[in-house]
């Protein structure tokens, strides 16, 4: 048995008004601070982004003494005098924490900090609530520094509505390039434009990748290029990026893989029988597809390269107004201004967008908006970009 002594250097003390070591849970309401060694500041960057903390510390007032249930308790009489309690941070200043919830005596030793594992908690308690607010991706960004490529799937599935290989082969591209990203220590997805992900199509890969990346439709870190590849970009904003494209035989590889589910998906997706037997056996050989993908070698399936991109700005924000028709709330650039007494489309002139751009219904611009009537895009006839599953196009477009 190994019994190489240990010698740990505090990192820090514990300031408060406890004093009787039996009595220190009483003191667990109170504020306790703890000031960090000054060498030991650094180490405190991003703490505040976590409402609770782990703090470790050293029972210098215990004695030590041979197991007799001290595994099974708190006591502070343990054969190696550590103590751990999770407390809630209140505020830092500098080197110094302010918490609550510390049963340690004034100037116990502190011998860590750390931000708490709730992995095995009750997923409705406080602890987890709180870390969720702060950190919303938290539980997603811990599986894919894990590679775990699996619980990434289901998160994925659990938006996708089913399980299938390409939605996998989303998951394992973008876990791919947020670990390459994350090891040049590049930008986290928090839904504020500094990370982008450019999809090249809009099939079940484009999901796998919005769920890992974090960039989606609504928060406008999701670009699509509608060329039809099963291939995506990772970029932040200076451009610099990695573009995976899947390979021209990987489809016959993850055929050759797993026979049986063309015949299905021809059957369910292709020739749209949606019977109850076909749908279920078409799930049920997609998810079994879908796992076994995840352990297929990556480099077979995919292609990767350092890319350049060029980056859009961030999104405006653009305000409101409403449609003098309908009475609906509109986007202001998804407005039209027409004379006001050309109704809604009736007029043979061309009304002109509030971006200036004449749109697709038209005959003659309006010069002055002075007298001239608000209409979203559907009270002017105008047609729309709609995205759909068959790409970018002009509503009525034929």
């Amino acid at each position: 048995m190994n019994t190489t002594s240990c010698t740990f250097t505090p990192v820090g003390v514990i300031r408060n008004e406890a004093t009787d070591v039996d009595r220190a849970y009483e003191y667990k309401h109170k504020t306790s601070r703890i000031i960090l060694n000054d060498e030991m500041t650094a180490g405190l960057h991003g703490l505040e982004q976590h409402q609770y903390i782990d703090i470790i510390f050293f029972f210098h007032q215990s004695r030590s003494r041979e197991p007799d249930g001290a595994f099974a308790s708190r006591s502070p009489v343990r054969p190696n005098p550590i103590g751990i309690t999770t407390v809630q941070l209140e505020r830092r200043e500098g080197n110094t924490l302010y918490v609550t919830g510390l049963d340690a005596v004034d100037n116990t030793p502190v011998l860590d900090i750390k931000a708490p594992d709730t992995s095995l908690l009750d997923a409705a308690g406080p602890v987890h609530e709180s870390i969720r607010k702060k950190q919303p991706r938290r539980a997603i960004r811990k599986q894919i520094m894990a590679n775990d490529t699996r619980s990434l799937l289901m998160t994925a599935a659990a938006m996708h509505g089913h399980y299938c290989p390409g939605l996998a082969m989303g998951v394992m591209a973008a876990t791919h390039a947020m670990r390459h990203l994350r090891d040049e220590n590049g930008p986290e997805s928090d839904g504020l434009e500094d990370l982008l992900a450019i999809v090249e199509t809009n099939n079940c890969f484009a999901d796998g990748v919005q769920i890992v990346t974090g960039c989606s439709l609504g928060n406008n870190g999701l670009i699509f290029r509608d060329v039809g590849k099963t291939a995506f970009t990772l970029a932040d904003r200076s451009g610099n990026g990695l573009r995976i494209i899947s390979r021209p035989e990987s489809r016959d590889y993850i055929r050759s893989s797993f026979p049986g589910f063309e015949e299905l998906y021809e059957q369910v997706i292709k020739n749209k029988d949606r019977s109850e037997e076909a749908v279920a056996a078409y799930k049920q050989s997609g998810t079994e597809r879908s796992f076994g993908t995840l352990e297929l070698d990556f480099d077979t399936l995919f292609d990767t390269k350092r890319v350049t991109v060029t980056v859009p700005d961030y999104a405006p924000s653009h305000h409101s107004e409403k449609c003098h028709h309908c009475g609906e709330d509109v986007m202001a650039t998804r407005t039209v201004r027409v004379p006001a007494n050309a109704g809604s489309g009736g007029s043979e002139s061309k009304p002109e967008t509030s971006a200036g751009t004449p749109s697709a219904a038209a005959p003659q611009p309006v010069n002055s908006h002075n007298n001239a009537a608000i209409l979203c895009f559907d009270c002017a006839r105008v047609r729309p970009g709609t995205l759909d599953g068959g790409g970018i196009r002009l509503e009525n477009q034929t």
